[in-house]
């Protein structure tokens, strides 16, 4: 019964009629209800009570069994521009500290491990916006998998200036790759390996918030915010009403999800309960059905956007990805 459950509801908040009517009321009236309410928002506006304005862009990442991906994650994001990630940790069997020890002794990452919440949201997001209040300007809840691109190459705190105070969040769209034809992992970065995606952006959204400006977390793609009808609002200022959007938008900025990566470690992650989030453990997104949806729709057309936007903003000496893919054609293979 489960499984019917999940398969319908997944059906249903994939209509656009659903979203559009039901789902936009549901997460308003949600909204207004926690507008300035609970434990959360009270913690949030003592954290900012000393005043200060915060700068930059930090980004908060769960993690579990990611070592292999995340010095690539890093330097990718420094480069874009992020000042700081806070990573959340719970049941790692790989040895992440020997990626993420040299990048915390420079200070530019904060290792929280052995995460005592499972699942892990929504008490890690709700401890990193603390820990972010008047330090920085913006706080992305990004996965391991998700590569933000900006096509004008400006980084990523440039680009969330132009946002007027009066918007508490930036939600950016997913465009979904696939595995490329990849049996197993490849040696080489994600974002030089995985070329192929789905030529539709996705309707799904993540999103960069102000701290100082959520009352909670809602899920991974979205929160509550301070004031009445507050919303994230996309790349043109449109309202984006929780977790979806019906008009996905990607002209000016988006993300790259690599979500399905080689079918070894698709199948190997979906033999593996997720710890995550309540949805991921009751919902496993990782069947074999979806997995030959994405080989059908998710390799449709190639794209090398985030390859080229780190190439064109790295300026790290000894940077992983600029040392594996060299001078590499970004040309069409």
């Amino acid at each position: 019964m489960r499984t019917v459950y999940w398969k319908l509801r997944e059906i249903i908040r994939g209509s656009r009629i659903f979203q559009a009517t039901v789902g936009k009321t549901v997460y308003t009236l949600q909204s207004l209800y926690y507008s300035r309410t609970g434990a959360v928002r009270a913690k949030v506006a003592d954290a900012g009570k000393a005043g200060q304005s915060g700068k930059g862009v930090a980004l908060c990442v769960r993690i579990r069994d990611e070592a292999p991906n995340l010095r690539e994650f890093v330097e990718y994001y420094l480069a874009a521009g992020v000042s700081h990630l806070f990573f959340y940790e719970a049941k790692s069997e790989d040895d992440f500290h020997t990626v993420l020890d040299p990048f915390i002794r420079k200070g530019v990452v904060t290792l929280i491990e052995d995460w005592p919440y499972i699942p892990i949201s929504p008490a890690a997001e709700h401890d990193c916006v603390l820990r972010c209040v008047g330090r920085y300007a913006w706080m992305g809840c990004i996965d391991a998998d998700e590569f933000v691109v900006i096509k004008s190459n400006s980084t990523i705190d440039k680009y969330l200036e132009k946002y007027s105070m009066r918007y508490p969040a930036v939600a950016l769209h997913w465009r979904q790759y696939g595995s490329d034809g990849h049996k197993t992992r490849p040696s080489g970065p994600v974002i030089a390996e995985y070329t192929r995606r789905s030529a539709k952006n996705s309707r799904h959204v993540k999103v960069f918030i102000r701290p100082e400006q959520v009352v909670s977390y809602r899920n991974s793609h979205s929160w509550y915010y301070c004031g009445l009808f507050s919303t994230a609002v996309n790349e043109n200022r449109q309202s984006v009403f929780g977790s979806i959007s019906n008009s996905p938008t990607a002209e000016e900025a988006w993300i790259n999800h690599y979500y399905h990566k080689s079918n070894a470690e698709y199948i190997a992650k979906g033999k593996r309960k997720s710890i995550l989030d309540p949805v991921g453990i009751k919902f496993n997104s990782r069947t074999p059905d979806r997995g030959k949806d994405y080989e059908l729709n998710a390799n449709e057309v190639v794209d090398l956007s985030a390859l080229a936007y780190h190439r064109a903003l790295c300026k790290l000496p000894d940077c992983s990805i600029c040392t594996a893919v060299g001078a590499r054609s970004l040309e069409p293979r």
